[in-house]
């Protein structure tokens, strides 16, 4: 073979190995690009998320891992507030005592657990609370469900919702006893019921509250009762109920009330079996109350001419006992003051600084060296008190000093305390 021969050779040898480089390498190109490629993961925003650029105002902090299994109660501060712009509409907060609504109530779950509500308190997804622009904080709403009649009484404590249709916004567990938690809104009617305590450790009264729709006679399928069925305490009585005759061991003897019956005559209990107006009724669910009067109701005159009445008395027991089994029963007594009277009653053994007067809120904070410098430094002013609150990513570290002076909150500003404020409990 001479050289020219073998140079044709090699070149076609070259050309043949190029070809089968060019078909692996389009094979190989071929197959990427049949295989799936991974998607880059984008941010998923949660379903409730908060735009500061809609809203012009920020979410609030979250103080409180959600994994923490049971939220502060309270701990907040008694406010109306001063008018302010949201989504360029104008609310003006203020107390309204015949407030009464009806519109679209949403509400609102985990994006907000933890979270600082607008008075101070910490947002708990699993309690019975609210959000409304206008009511004072904290105060009590009755919210109904117009479809289907569900009907309790929630803590309003934060500020929302801005949707034009929106006219309060509930908690998840709220949506979830007015049965519109799959729906995302429902009608509602809103009523203003009053103020409420800063003690915020309400969840048996707010339970109480309850009524279900679907029970005619408005005994609830869900374990709490109505305890009774005509007038209370708290409510006036018709011009026409029927008197009782009632006696003692201590001489006290029934006598007519004015305007009710004629004077001298006594009308007659009841027949045996019979229900009247007054009476308790006792559901075939739920708790059993323990204590029950053994007596007709009726008005009384006893050893020196005062008027009592027995029902009146009763009213007394079934508030003192309002943190039991009993309060799941009583829901016709629930005012704001009966619900303050009692849990301060519950809680008059308390000793920390906050429970019986005013006092100075110096904040949390994340060093607990921070904290106890305030603490040192406003120590020579009044008694001092220190919170540990545990959250996800340690503790938080609160301060409060008793007094409410004007000195004393401007000592703790000066102190390091910029976000210092005075709680004036009820």
């Amino acid at each position: 073979m001479d050289r020219a021969s073998e140079n044709t050779g090699r070149s076609r040898s070259v050309r043949v190995n190029l070809r089968l480089a060019g078909v692996v390498i389009l094979g190989a190109m071929v197959a990427a690009c049949a295989t799936p490629q991974p998607k880059s993961k984008s941010k998923q925003r949660p379903k409730e998320y908060f735009a500061e650029s809609e809203y012009g105002v920020k979410a609030s902090p979250r103080v409180i891992s959600t994994n923490v299994a049971k939220m502060p109660r309270g701990g907040g501060r008694n406010q109306v507030g001063k008018p302010y712009q949201v989504r360029g509409k104008w609310y003006y907060p203020k107390e309204e005592p015949g407030y009464k609504r009806v519109g679209k109530a949403s509400w609102y779950g985990s994006a907000f657990h933890g979270r600082l509500t607008a008075n101070g308190e910490v947002y708990d997804m699993r309690h019975l609370s609210a959000a409304h622009p206008t009511m004072p904080l904290p105060s009590y709403a009755r919210v109904t469900n117009l479809s289907n009649g569900n009907s309790l009484i929630v803590r309003v404590n934060d500020r929302g919702p801005y949707a034009s249709d929106r006219v309060i916004d509930l908690s998840q567990r709220a949506a979830e006893m007015l049965d519109y938690q799959h729906h995302g809104t429902a009608n509602v009617k809103v009523e203003y019921v009053g103020r409420a305590p800063l003690e915020g450790h309400d969840d048996a009264f707010l339970l109480a509250s309850f009524r279900d729709g679907s029970d005619p006679i408005g005994q609830p399928a869900s374990g709490v009762m109505i305890a009774m069925n005509g007038p209370t305490p708290t409510t006036p009585m018709p011009g026409s109920q029927p008197m009782s005759a009632m006696a003692n061991a201590a001489g006290m003897h029934a006598v007519p009330v004015p305007s009710m019956s004629q004077p001298g005559v006594l009308q007659p209990p009841p027949l045996p079996g019979a229900v009247g107006a007054g009476d308790p009724i006792l559901p075939a669910i739920g708790p059993i109350v323990t204590e029950r009067p053994t007596v007709p109701f009726g008005i009384a005159r006893g050893p020196g001419g005062a008027v009592t009445s027995a029902l009146a008395g009763y009213a007394d027991e079934r508030i003192a006992a309002a943190n039991s089994v009993e309060a799941t029963a009583y829901a016709s007594v629930l005012t704001p003051s009966a619900i303050s009277d009692a849990w301060k009653k519950l809680n008059a053994d308390r000793t920390d600084v906050s429970s019986h007067a005013e006092y100075i809120d110096a904040g949390f904070f994340n060093d607990r060296r921070e904290a106890d410098r305030i603490a040192a430094a406003l120590s020579s002013l009044g008694k001092v008190q220190r919170t540990n609150v545990p959250t996800g990513n340690g503790e938080l570290y609160g301060v409060t000093l008793a007094g409410s002076s004007d000195a004393l909150l401007e000592a703790a500003w000066a102190a390091g305390a910029a976000d210092a404020f005075v709680v004036r409990p009820e």
